[in-house]
């Protein structure tokens, strides 16, 4: 249809990130799955989770579908990839410094 149901902007009210500050606590268990196949809407919502701590105090578990540059998976993500394999080893462990179980898969 062509009309947008995510946003990464922090501030538009289609920031699945948004919703979790505003409707969660610290005690909540919140497992985030990011997998909407879209690497321009994905890779600024890590980042956010990332480098916003009043959201990653929050998250306990992060799974990511990360579309890096990787061979073996250009017949699929040929299209969407967006950074190296070495860019989501660093997300993965910047989440992880600050606490959240961050996991990937391809």
């Amino acid at each position: 249809i062509g009309v947008p149901c995510v946003s990464s902007d922090p501030k538009d009210r289609l920031n699945p990130l948004r919703s979790i500050i505003s409707k969660f606590e610290e005690d909540d268990l919140i497992i985030v799955k990011l997998d909407i196949d879209t690497s321009q809407i994905e890779v600024p919502l890590a980042k956010q989770l990332l480098e916003d701590d009043t959201i990653n105090k929050l998250v306990d578990h992060f799974y990511f579908e990360h579309h890096v540059q990787l061979y073996e998976m250009k017949h699929a993500w040929d299209k969407s990839w967006v950074g190296s394999v070495q860019e989501s080893f660093e997300l993965m462990n910047g989440l992880r410094n600050k606490g959240v179980a961050a996991h990937f898969w391809v």
